[in-house]
């Protein structure tokens, strides 16, 4: 899947973990598993496999207050063991948009019937999200639509879109 997405040998990291609960118990917790764990030499695997029941007794007194590691009634399980490749990404870069001329007009979808109270219903202007540019600026009521989603910016809110694109939605002062 790693190379699927494009990330060679030498990028991929992988990451290994286990769920262990003592005998009877209905919750795991999750400890880190070495790279010793599959090591050929028996020694070494059960060398490494005491240390993850050490992790799991040390994290299972950290979140419960309380372990079994010295009680040898008390049976650790191991419920899965894990497996986790990861493929670093970089951040993506957030570029600042252009402003557009036309302010929010240029947006302009039309009108329609909207109740913000659950009661009344008033004529409300209808926005296309992709045509709003940084510096644009309304004032609700207004619905903003674009495929995946719609903003509705109730009476006594205001819009602003920043440089990067994103809608920013406040109470205007006057509204209280």
């Amino acid at each position: 899947a790693l190379l699927r997405e494009g990330f060679g040998p030498l990028q991929q990291r992988f990451v290994t973990t286990a769920d262990l609960r003592y005998f009877g118990q209905a919750f795991e917790v999750r400890v880190p598993v070495p790279a010793e764990l599959s090591d050929p030499d028996p020694s070494v695997a059960r060398r490494a496999a005491e240390r993850v029941a050490d992790a799991f007794h040390a994290a299972h007194r950290a979140l419960y207050g309380y372990d079994f590691q010295h009680d040898p009634s008390q049976q650790v399980e191991w419920v899965n063991l894990r497996v986790t490749g990861v493929g670093p990404i970089r951040r993506p870069v957030l570029a600042r948009q252009a402003p557009r001329t036309g302010g929010v007009e240029r947006a302009d979808n039309g009108s329609r019937q909207v109740s913000f109270d659950g009661v009344e219903f008033v004529s409300t202007p209808l926005y296309r999200r992709s045509d709003l540019a940084p510096g644009d600026q309304l004032v609700g009521p207004a619905v903003i639509e674009e495929f995946g989603s719609t903003i509705p910016i109730h009476p006594g809110f205001a819009v602003r879109v920043d440089d990067f694109g994103n809608v920013i939605v406040t109470r205007c002062e006057s509204a209280g």
